[in-house]
C-alpha cells in the first residue's frame, strides 16, 4: 500500500528533476552559444531572459556586457573613421607603419604624389610598394632608431617637385615602438617662389648697379675737371640725368608692383570706355612714334559698352603695351591697335611688326625683369617690369593677357576685359 503510493511520487520527482536539468542545460548550451559568438566577434547575439529563470541574473549580466561591448566597439569604429577621414583629407601625404614594417595607412594625397608598385597595399611591407629609395630608408632607420627624421626629396618628373618629410615614431607608456608616421609636404611652390625672390634680389641688384655706375663715373669724371671743358660736362650731365630718369622708372615700377603683389592697391573701379581709354594713350605716343617714322592704324568697334574698370590702372596697361611696341618697332614701321568684342570680353590688340620673339620666350615674357632681348632692352632704356604690371593689372580686372609671336614678324599683345565682372 505504502509503496503504491511513495512509487508515483518518486517518479514526479524524478520527471521534475528531469525537466528541471534540462532546462538548465539548455540554458546552459544557449550560454555556450552566445559566448562562441562573441569569440567570433559577434556581439549582437542576446541571452532570452525568463523571469522564473535561476540563470536570469546571468543572462542578464551576459546581456549587459555585450551591450556594453558593443557599444564601444562602435564608439572606436567611429573615431578609426574619423581619424581615417581626417588623414585622407590632409593636404599632405600621410603613411602609417606598424613596428612589424606593415602599411596601416596610405593617405590618396600620398598616392598622387608619389608613385606605388601596387594599389592593393593594406598590411603589405611598406618597401613593397613605396618605390622611393629615399622614402623607404628613411623609414627603415625612423624604425631602427626609433627618432624623429626628417628629410627633402626631389622628383624629376617633366619638371622639379619638391617635397619634405617628417617621420615620427609612436611610442607606448613603456617605450615599446607601436608605429610610425610619416607626413609629406610638397613645398614646390615655396622653392618657387624662394627662387623668384633670390632672382628678384639679383635682378633689382644688378638694375640698380649699372645706372649707379654710369652716374658715378660720370660725377667723378666732372670731380676731376671736365666740369671745366663745357661741351663735355653738358654731354656727361645729359647721360647722368638719363640715368637718373632711369633708376626714377625703375622705383616707380619696383613700387607699382610691389603694391600690386601684395594687394595693397585698392582699384577704383567704375563704369567707363576702353575707346576713350586707348584714345588717351595714343595721344601720348602720338609725338614719339611721329618722331620715329612709325605709322599708327587704329581699329575700334563702334558703340563698344562700357565696362567697370580702373581708368587710371588700364591706361597704365595700354600705355605700357604700345610703348613696348614703339620701341621694338623699327622706323618706318607699323603699328595697330584694334578692340571689339569677343565671347563677353572686349579684347583689344597692340600688333607690331618689330623682331617679335622667340618661342622658348613666349612663356617667359610677363615675368619680371625677362628681357626676350637683353641688348636690345639696356639700349631702349626700360626696366623689365612693365609686362609683368600688365599682367598683375589685368587679372585684378578678372582679365586676361596673352602673346603671339613669330621671330622676325613682330609680335601682338592681346588683352581680355570681361562685359561683366563677378
Amino acid at each position: 500500500m505504502l509503496s503504491s503510493i511513495i512509487l508515483p511520487i518518486l517518479f514526479i520527482i524524478i520527471i521534475a528533476l528531469s525537466i528541471k536539468c534540462y532546462r538548465h542545460s539548455r540554458r546552459i548550451h544557449e550560454i555556450r552559444r552566445v559566448i562562441r559568438s562573441f569569440s567570433q566577434g559577434d556581439f549582437s547575439s542576446r541571452m532570452v531572459l525568463a523571469p522564473s529563470d535561476r540563470l536570469g541574473d546571468v543572462a542578464l549580466n551576459i546581456n549587459e556586457l555585450a551591450q556594453e561591448i558593443q557599444r564601444r566597439l562602435q564608439e572606436m569604429t567611429n573615431e578609426k573613421e574619423k581619424l581615417e577621414a581626417i588623414l585622407s583629407n590632409m593636404a599632405e601625404g600621410v603613411l602609417v607603419i606598424s613596428a612589424q614594417e606593415r602599411l596601416l595607412h596610405l593617405s590618396p594625397r600620398f598616392l598622387d604624389m608619389f608613385e606605388v608598385r601596387s594599389q592593393d597595399w593594406s598590411k603589405k611591407y611598406y618597401w613593397e610598394i613605396i618605390a622611393n629609395q629615399t622614402i623607404n630608408e628613411s623609414i627603415r632607420e625612423a624604425i631602427t632608431h626609433k627618432k624623429v627624421l626628417r628629410r627633402n626629396i626631389t622628383l624629376v618628373h617633366p619638371q622639379e617637385i619638391f617635397f619634405t618629410v617628417l617621420i615620427s615614431p609612436v611610442m607606448d607608456a613603456s617605450g615599446v615602438l607601436m608605429s610610425v608616421v610619416a607626413v609629406f609636404h610638397d613645398v614646390t611652390e615655396f622653392k618657387k617662389y624662394e627662387r623668384l625672390r633670390t632672382e628678384f634680389v639679383a635682378n633689382v641688384s644688378h638694375e640698380l648697379k649699372t645706372p649707379l655706375t654710369s652716374i658715378k663715373g660720370f660725377v667723378e669724371t666732372l670731380q676731376a675737371g671736365a666740369i671745366d671743358d663745357k661741351t663735355h660736362a653738358l654731354r656727361f650731365l645729359d647721360i647722368i640725368a638719363k640715368q637718373t630718369r632711369r633708376l626714377e622708372d625703375l622705383v616707380q615700377d619696383l613700387l607699382i608692383l610691389s603694391s600690386l603683389e601684395s594687394k595693397d592697391v585698392k582699384m577704383n573701379f567704375i563704369q567707363s570706355g576702353v575707346a576713350s581709354v586707348i584714345s588717351s594713350v595714343v595721344l601720348m605716343k602720338k609725338k614719339q612714334m611721329e618722331e620715329q617714322g612709325q605709322t599708327l592704324e587704329v581699329d575700334i568697334a563702334p558703340d563698344l559698352p562700357f565696362i567697370l574698370m580702373d581708368t587710371q590702372r588700364m591706361e597704365q596697361v595700354f600705355l605700357n603695351l604700345l610703348d613696348n611696341a614703339v620701341k621694338f618697332t623699327p622706323a618706318g614701321g607699323k603699328i595697330k591697335i584694334k578692340a571689339g568684342i569677343e565671347k563677353r570680353h572686349i579684347r583689344v590688340d597692340i600688333i607690331d611688326n618689330g623682331p617679335g620673339i622667340s618661342s622658348e620666350n613666349l612663356s617667359r615674357i610677363f615675368e619680371r625683369f625677362f628681357r626676350a632681348d637683353k641688348s636690345r632692352n639696356q639700349e631702349t632704356g626700360g626696366t623689365g617690369l612693365g609686362l609683368s604690371i600688365v599682367k598683375h593689372i589685368v587679372e585684378a580686372h578678372q582679365g586676361t593677357v596673352n602673346v603671339e609671336s613669330t621671330l622676325g614678324r613682330g609680335a601682338s599683345f592681346s588683352v581680355y576685359l570681361p562685359l561683366d565682372m563677378i
